[in-house]
């Protein structure tokens, strides 16, 4: 496989795109000279892994800061598309906030061309600081069709930083589950509310006080049950930290507090 990276310290770190990846050592080459890289740890739930090569006062990029995006600035896609070799390309920030299902979530969107092996290139913005990490396309053809997607650069390096201290990220985790989103009307209310459905895909014997398999999510700490809320929530805690939910069981109201295990790390577990 093929893919491409970016090196963000000049000590040697770099990071891609975990999909491109084939086993724990990748060939990875810097302005024509060809090293061979060690992963050193991953979180496949964000699609990012961290490699090192053994390498010092190597020229690196810079992160840009993550509120300093706008809608319509000018962004450059470095990659190495269909293995042809290091390639730029130009265009917008088309958006941000971007979801298609784990692991693509909370992504921002870009009319620079990205095609395969663009994937763990970087997308900067024109001061040369990285803003995101290409990621996915979404095409008809298999090629660019000006819809290109990256993981935004305060979440690479919240992630990067993790990976390269722990080998791995800690994620909160409450069993599990696949959630889907609907409306429903409370007993008593005309009105109907945003909510979220409870579907148990494996028995979750260490959560005895967890949720359950048909529960209906009314409330998650106090705001709407939306799935992006739910997210935001369960990432922002660790491992054995408490998320607060109301539900609805068997027609009756409750109030859960979830003790949250550690997530396993896939890509499918929330």
């Amino acid at each position: 496989s093929f893919g491409s990276g970016v090196l963000i310290s000049d000590d040697g770190y770099i990071i891609t795109a975990f999909h491109v990846l084939s086993g724990n050592l990748s060939t990875v080459k810097i302005a024509g000279k060809s090293y061979l890289a060690n992963l050193i740890g991953f979180d496949e739930f964000a699609d990012l892994a961290v490699l090192k090569i053994n390498d010092k006062n190597l020229k690196h990029i810079e992160f840009s800061n993550g509120d300093d995006l706008q809608i319509g600035q000018t962004v450059y896609a470095i990659g190495n598309p269909y293995n042809l070799g290091t390639s730029v390309s130009r265009g917008i920030l088309s958006a941000t906030g971007r979801n298609f299902g784990n692991p693509y979530l909370d992504i921002i969107q870009t009319d620079a061309a990205i095609n395969k092996g663009n994937s763990g290139g970087a997308l900067i913005n024109s001061d040369g600081e990285l803003i995101g990490l290409s990621t996915l396309i979404a095409s008809a053809s298999g090629g660019s069709d000006g819809v290109g997607f990256a993981l935004p650069s305060d979440k690479v390096l919240s992630i990067t930083n993790e990976i390269i201290k722990y080998g791995k990220v800690n994620r909160a985790w409450l069993g599990d589950f696949r959630f889907r989103s609907g409306f429903f009307t409370p007993t008593n209310s005309s009105t109907r509310i945003p909510v979220l459905y409870a579907v148990e895909l494996n028995s979750n014997s260490n959560f005895t006080d967890g949720l359950k398999d048909g529960d209906i999510i009314i409330s998650i700490k106090g705001a709407e049950a939306r799935w992006n809320i739910l997210l935001a929530s369960v990432n922002s805690i660790i491992p054995g930290e408490v998320l607060d939910l109301r539900v609805i069981r068997s027609d009756k109201e409750l109030d859960l507090k979830l003790i949250t295990k550690e997530r396993p790390n896939t890509p499918q577990a929330l």
